[in-house]
């Protein structure tokens, strides 16, 4: 019963900040940060991570002692899930894997 509130709650939390984000002013696109030249991905993973995942959730989310991401598999997929969902994140998949490895470096360490 606990997981299910969990998962009903984040689940309106995605949906919230989806509606939340289109209607707010556009954040700087994904685009123009992998035009930067010298930026290092583990960098470029930590600024996508700022624009696009931490309008709807805090760190907390990988640090909970509940967490749904076990694997770097899962944690693939989280990541996809959430650019296709209330992250709306256009995102390339050299910028998809910089955003994995800053998770998996700071929070997963798979």
């Amino acid at each position: 019963m606990k997981k299910s509130i969990i998962v009903i709650s984040l689940s309106l939390s995605a949906i919230a900040c989806a509606e939340e984000s289109s209607t707010s002013a556009p954040a700087i696109e994904s685009k123009a940060i992998a035009q930067t030249t010298n930026t290092p991905p583990h960098h470029q993973g930590e600024s996508l991570h700022e624009q696009k995942c931490t309008s709807c959730h805090r760190d907390e989310v990988y640090t909970r002692e509940d967490k749904m991401v076990k694997t770097m598999s899962a944690l693939e997929n989280q990541v996809n899930n959430c650019m296709r969902g209330a992250a709306r994140a256009e995102w390339t998949q050299a910028e998809t894997n910089s955003v994995i490895d800053f998770l998996n470096d700071r929070y997963y360490k798979f």
